[in-house]
């Protein structure tokens, strides 16, 4: 084996860690926040578990079964109370007040937002920036490039004028398109020199560009903002493409190239965004740990939010449904979930062998 293809291995095993830390990253904390909540309402957690399939290792504390299993695609918590074997459990979930059982069904997903607000305020903070001519691209073959402009350069001025806002250096370009432009750029080791750039015409931006990416000014504050709000926007994006997924607003429906999705969807973005570097693959972790967290809020069986409805509809009608009736609905729910999941698993392999996946577009 050359080193070439010892580096191809390398690189390989790293994408597929990315996928398996994907699903972990995902699932795990999801149902450690079930978990936690249920521990602090005095709810008997009969199994934490870490993964599925084969038992690698074991404990028992404190009633309850600690697990690690050989397949680390997720993991799950078994709550007392659930099953029918416990129903009348004076310790299981059944037993609790409604605001009890509700929180403890919004904590998966609020531990989803929690990791998707972690994880982008630490993107956010590793991107301060208060230089706004630094430049973190630049194309090949462009004048920028020609002219020695590389990553890591800062544009200081342009034709005399200093630049205090990044849209200052695309405001010259414009100002004087296809014209030479005098730019005054600082090394990363402190030194500095003038080039005199003749913009290109980009066909794609439809403008006159010397053919750089410069950064954002992030300051501290603004790192935390963004992590923060995210949730927000993203919860805005998510319903508006389910509106616009179920209103035909997108080309193809559910089952065309940006419809409907699974996990194997989810591996292959995270495949994809891992050879983009640790920035991509941790914001597609983000955007995937909302969406999770969201859709587990959805009013369907089988789903923490179908549960959720239950609660609220016993809290409503002031007594409980029958047990037995209300798990059936929710194993029906379950098959369905599983026979959609299969549909999405299919058109996921359709798209990703016939070119058509959207990837990080």
């Amino acid at each position: 084996m050359t080193l070439e293809d010892l580096l191809g291995v390398l690189v390989g095993l790293g994408r597929l860690a990315a996928i398996l830390a994907l699903f972990l990253v995902l699932v795990v904390p999801h149902e450690a926040g079930h978990f936690a909540l249920a521990k602090a309402f005095g709810v008997r957690v009969r199994e934490f578990s870490v993964g599925m399939g084969t038992r690698l290792w074991s404990r028992v504390r404190g009633g309850t079964l600690y697990a690690l299993r050989a397949i680390p695609l997720g993991g799950y918590v078994q709550l007392g109370g659930m099953s029918p074997d416990d129903y009348e459990d004076p310790q299981g979930f059944h037993a609790k007040p409604a605001h009890q059982r509700l929180l403890i069904l919004l904590a998966g997903a609020g531990v989803n937002f929690l990791v998707a607000i972690v994880l982008i305020t630490g993107v956010s903070f590793a991107q301060l920036n208060d230089d706004p001519g630094k430049v973190v691209k630049v194309f090949i073959n462009s004048p920028a490039y020609t002219h020695g402009i590389r990553p890591g350069d800062s544009i200081r001025a342009v034709d005399g004028k200093a630049i205090r806002r990044p849209e200052d250096i695309r405001r010259a370009e414009d100002a004087k398109p296809g014209q030479p432009l005098e730019f005054n750029v600082r090394r990363p080791t402190g030194g500095s020199y003038t080039a005199v750039i003749t913009p290109n015409y980009s066909g794609d931006q439809k403008r006159y560009v010397i053919g750089i990416e410069t950064s954002t000014l992030v300051s501290p504050g603004q790192a935390l903002t963004n992590g923060i709000t995210f949730p927000v926007y993203a919860a805005i994006s998510f319903g508006q493409g389910i509106y616009d997924l179920a209103s035909g607003h997108v080309p193809g429906g559910v089952f065309g190239p940006n419809g409907l999705s699974s996990f194997v969807g989810f591996g292959y973005l995270a495949y994809h965004a891992a050879a983009e570097g640790l920035i991509t693959y941790l914001l597609i972790v983000a955007y995937l740990s909302m969406a999770l967290g969201l859709t587990n809020l959805l009013p369907l069986p089988a789903l923490d939010g179908g549960r959720i409805l239950v609660v609220l509809l016993e809290a409503l009608r002031g007594r409980p449904f029958d047990r037995e009736r209300e798990q059936a609905v929710q194993r029906y729910g379950l098959v369905a979930l599983i026979a959609l999941i299969g549909v999405a698993v299919f058109l996921d392999v359709q798209r990703i062998a016939t070119g058509e996946f959207p990837g990080l577009r």
